[in-house]
């Protein structure tokens, strides 16, 4: 949803978004690049597509000037990296001034980086099962399935509100605080990391707990939540120590299904 009227980037053969990536680029933007526009594939891939709806964004580390993200309007399934703009804080595209941004996701990615230098990513998308809880009073019920461990007591709530002004994302970023995960009532969701990786696990993650607590749900059978013991218990396994589920293991197998399947996120 728009409050004004937004141009829809079409891909053009002599688009200079569509060449080869300028030789200023130093290698660890190429290769966020390539992270971010695989980002993409997987979220269409795992049903996290919702026509030109979400985005993904993400900084260099410690970059605090500008991040990249994709032209509103291309499809996710169609992202490649050198399709990517950078965009400044202020969800203006910095080479490109003419190219459309989502601002719904640029304005809230420059306020939470504002406040979390930690986070090097985010995901803005719209999976089903997810968007079917946002509307539950309940929410996302703690470590009902292995899927949602990550997000005990780790994901925050907020009012959905589609005009995205300043002092709503800020309110965001308040929102979403140390956590995860943060689910906007009845409109979608944000998930952040350090990396493209580790956001797009808990994307993965969050949606699948919520989808399968639908289908539990819809079951209209008798269920079991596990004690509040039970669900710390279970955190730390996933999180204490020196083991951390933040999807580094995952991704590289991410990464080579892409590339045998569709390889051309990385051109």
């Amino acid at each position: 949803m728009h409050t004004k009227p937004i141009s829809v980037f079409q891909p053009k053969k002599d688009n200079p978004m569509s060449a080869t990536l300028p030789q200023t680029q130093d290698l660890a933007e190429r290769l966020l690049r390539q992270d971010l526009a695989a980002a993409f594939r997987l979220l269409d891939r795992y049903g996290m597509s919702d026509l030109t709806n979400g985005s993904v964004v993400a900084r260099l580390p410690g970059e605090t000037d500008w991040f990249l993200t994709h032209p509103h309007g291309l499809f996710f399934h169609e992202v490649k990296a050198t399709d990517l703009i950078r965009v400044g804080m202020n969800g203006e595209a910095l080479d490109h001034p003419d190219t459309p941004t989502n601002f719904a996701v640029c304005r809230p990615a420059a306020s939470i980086f504002k406040v979390r230098p930690d986070v090097n990513a985010i995901i803005h998308a719209h999976g089903m099962g997810i968007m079917s809880v946002a509307a539950l009073a309940d929410g996302l019920l703690p470590c009902l399935t292995e899927a949602a461990i990550p997000f005990y007591e780790d994901v925050g709530y907020i009012e959905g509100d589609f005009f995205f002004e300043p002092d709503y994302c800020d309110e965001i970023a308040v929102k979403l605080g140390t956590h995860k995960a943060l689910i906007y009532r009845h409109h979608a969701f944000a998930t952040v990391g350090a990396s493209v990786a580790e956001a797009f696990f808990y994307a993965y993650s969050l949606n699948a707990a919520c989808d399968l607590q639908m289908k539990i749900l819809a079951s209209n059978r008798d269920y079991v939540v596990p004690s509040k013991e039970q669900c710390v218990r279970h955190y730390q396994a996933a999180f204490g120590g020196d083991w951390k589920s933040d999807g580094s293991v995952e991704w590289p197998g991410l990464r080579r299904m892409l590339d045998q399947q569709d390889s051309s996120y990385i051109d």
